[in-house]
């Protein structure tokens, strides 16, 4: 009886050997050969917050798994991919920069991005224009990393996150229509601007307008400083070139001889003083 066991056994062995290879113990090259292929759809299967992720935020990413992943484990166990594989340099220079998930950090949502503190070189490579706006007018913004103002890719922060506004009256849209945020000492302006938002910079010159009694308190201050910040106009530019007789013209022909500055015409004043004279 203890013979039949044991030839039993041995049987039992032959056979086994029969099916694995001696050397590795795995499956003959005949069992080798017959692969499963993977769909697309078996994907979900196990991977189904990836696939859900993909086909909510992978943009031209999504539905393309095998595009990416081209075998599987423990057949193929290199299974992520490089960027370079699909971005190549020559797209865009964007392409070239290393290290893609310091920002892009999840390939299945890959416009999620996360920016640190201090970025500035990556961002240039989509944006220069705003680079150069930055170098060509020299602020205290051209000091500043991309990042300190855009915490995250594509955000346009208040300048009142910063910077306290020049009155109470003035509101988180208001900046934007003197202010370039790349170039913010250059001061342009619409015809939009009531003279409100300039008396809140130029108070003094402001409150004189106020004051004053002749047709120039109802003109806004762009009708005049319309081009440039800063732009004094000739009067002749509203009044023309001969608002006064040809004689008087002639004997005064700077206009604020006789009406001060514009801001406080004083033509009422001078005309009873010289009346006093007499």
């Amino acid at each position: 009886m203890v013979r039949g066991s044991i030839s039993s056994t041995v049987l039992l062995v032959l056979c086994i050997l029969l099916i694995f290879d001696d050397a590795t113990g795995m499956p003959q090259k005949d069992e080798m050969s017959i692969n499963a292929t993977v769909q697309e759809d078996d994907c979900i299967k196990c991977h189904e917050d990836i696939v859900f992720s993909l086909s909510h935020k992978g943009e031209a990413h999504g539905d393309i798994c095998l595009d990416c992943h081209r075998g599987h484990p423990p057949v193929d166990m290199e299974i992520i991919p490089d960027c370079s594989q699909c971005h190549g340099v020559e797209d865009q220079k964007h392409f070239a920069l290393e290290d893609c998930l310091q920002c892009h950090v999840n390939p299945h949502s890959p416009l999620n991005i996360e920016l640190t503190r201090n970025l500035t070189k990556p961002c240039l490579t989509c944006h220069s224009s705003q680079y150069d706006q930055l170098q060509e007018n020299p602020s205290m913004h051209t000091k500043l990393a991309c990042t300190a103002c855009h915490t995250y890719h594509g955000q346009i922060q208040p300048c009142q996150n910063c910077h306290l506004p020049h009155s109470d009256t003035m509101g988180q849209e208001s900046c934007g229509k003197c202010h370039m945020a790349h170039k913010p000492l250059v001061v342009t302006y619409g015809d939009t601007i009531v003279s409100e938002d300039c008396g809140s910079c130029h108070t003094k010159v402001y409150t004189v307008m106020a004051e004053n009694k002749t047709r120039h308190r109802n003109v806004t201050c762009i009708s005049c400083h319309s081009e440039i910040h800063g732009m004094i106009p000739a009067c002749q530019k509203c009044h023309g070139l001969w608002p006064h007789p040809a004689e008087i013209m002639n004997k005064f022909p700077d206009c604020n001889e006789c009406h001060g500055i514009a801001h406080d015409l004083m033509a009422t004043d001078y005309i009873t003083n010289i009346f006093k004279k007499k």
